[in-house]
């Protein structure tokens, strides 16, 4: 499968080869993303994906992924609004799970994945930008429970681009719980030297140390916990190098903080 991706646009190819690859060594299991991988026609070794940020891709995944499949075995009747969704196949590695599901990010992202994974009974795409906020015309809401899951999406924003978004979500459903990831502010100002973010010109422009604090972005907001990459279990299934960077990590406050999965309730 022909695609056409330049530049910022080819971030998204990284989370899929992140995933493929470790699906195939027994990390994570996502057959969907090995199957991607093979059906595109693209040289994704021009991205230089270092080892290590396929391991994270990896772990962020699975820590999303079983916290969606909490949430949905807690509410018997939910929506789900993945953000900035790329070319993942969460819906698919979760069974297809009975809550209506949409995914929605750029038109030439939804072009693509509709050929991967064709939309389905419950299954929707909504190709827009996620500041362009009448996407949410597109959301049929009957008071369902909300979970909105933003990965790999945050970092790319401003802050004041996630305060809107946080605002607008409230209003148009009064409630809902968020996972997404976050990076430190030291992480976005030395974001410039990694290997694929160099080399697909991408900004990061957002990082938070203390998620806590984001409870200040709007009324009724509160910060549940934070999931560190450094206590996944998984861990034990790497090489002796890469467990050894893992424990270090953990033991370092900056490399531990670097990277963050965070759950949010607004109410």
């Amino acid at each position: 499968m022909k695609i056409d991706l330049e530049g910022e646009m080819e971030t998204l190819l990284i989370p899929l080869y992140g995933k493929a690859k470790m699906s195939e060594d027994g990390i994570f299991r996502d057959t969907f993303a090995q199957r991607a991988v093979t059906r595109l026609n693209f040289d994704f070794s021009k991205l230089k994906i270092q080892k290590k940020t396929q391991v994270m891709l990896a772990f962020r995944a699975e820590y999303m992924d079983l916290y969606a499949k909490e949430f949905l075995g807690r509410h018997d009747e939910s929506i789900v609004l993945h953000l900035g969704c790329g070319l993942d196949s969460r819906y698919f590695r979760l069974g297809k799970p009975k809550a209506l599901w949409y995914e929605l990010d750029f038109p030439e992202v939804i072009e693509i994945k509709r050929r991967l994974y064709p939309p389905e009974r419950g299954y929707s795409y909504i190709p827009s930008t996620v500041n362009d906020h009448s996407w949410l015309d597109s959301v049929s809401w009957k008071g369902e429970s909300i979970l909105i899951i933003a990965e790999g999406l945050f970092m790319y924003l401003t802050e004041k681009e996630i305060r809107e978004l946080m605002n607008v979500l409230k209003d148009r459903f009064g409630s809902y719980t968020m996972i997404f990831d976050v990076i430190s502010s030291l992480t976005v100002k030395y974001s410039k030297h990694h290997p694929s973010i160099k080399r697909t010109g991408a900004h990061l422009l957002w990082g938070i140390d203390n998620p806590k604090d984001m409870e200040e972005y709007l009324d009724g907001a509160k910060y549940l916990r934070t999931i560190y990459m450094t206590e996944n279990p998984n861990i034990r299934k790497l090489s002796p190098y890469y467990r050894m960077m893992y424990r270090l990590a953990d033991i370092f406050k900056p490399a531990k903080n670097a990277h963050k999965i965070v759950i949010m309730e607004i109410t």
